[in-house]
């Protein structure tokens, strides 16, 4: 599955003027736990493997970045049932999952993410508030997949949100925290 979305990093004061602003549809929390490999071979190839825990169900997923320098997210996406979370991910499996020989992948750690996500117009807004390590951080997102709404584009901006920097994701972020602890 394709997967596109525009996204910004907001600070808590613009997060909480978003999440008091919207009806939201859906509150959830989600548990993602991230994976790498010895070689940085997953890095090199923009792929990002971790295990999403929602609501007690744990699915591994796998991302390939197709673009950067951008606001605006194109990666292709998969999925795969797994029971718990595993320590390691052996490489017969890692090949299987993300295409590319990267050997054994091994567990990085974990990102609690509270997302708040409401449909309109054929988008969909993604209010997260993320904790990893020690930091908290704030973005937003709005995936889609033909056009994004411009009601929901105007809202948006009115709040004070810009799509207009180049977009960190979650992964990203919490890679940048991990190097400084190694």
């Amino acid at each position: 599955m394709t997967e596109t979305e525009i996204k910004s990093i907001i600070d808590e004061e613009t997060y909480l003027r978003v999440k008091n602003a919207f009806k939201w549809d859906e509150i959830k929390e989600q548990e993602n736990n991230y994976y790498t490999d010895h070689n940085g071979i997953l890095r090199q190839n923009r792929i990002m493997v971790r295990v999403r825990v929602i609501d007690g169900v744990s699915k591994i997923q796998v991302k390939l970045h197709k673009n950067n320098n951008s606001p605006l997210q194109i990666c292709e996406e998969n999925e795969f049932a797994i029971d718990g979370i595993p320590q390691m991910i052996p490489a017969e499996k890692a090949k299987r999952i993300t295409g590319v020989e990267s050997g054994d992948l091994f567990y990085m750690g974990s990102a609690v993410t509270v997302r708040y996500s409401l449909k309109s117009n054929g988008s969909e807004l993604c209010l997260d508030k993320t904790n990893y390590f020690d930091k908290t951080d704030y973005e937003v997102e709005v995936e889609y997949e033909e056009k994004m709404s411009a009601e929901l584009l105007m809202r948006l901006t009115a709040l004070g949100i810009a799509f207009n920097k180049e977009s960190i994701g979650k992964f990203s972020r919490f890679l940048k925290e991990y190097d400084k602890r190694q």
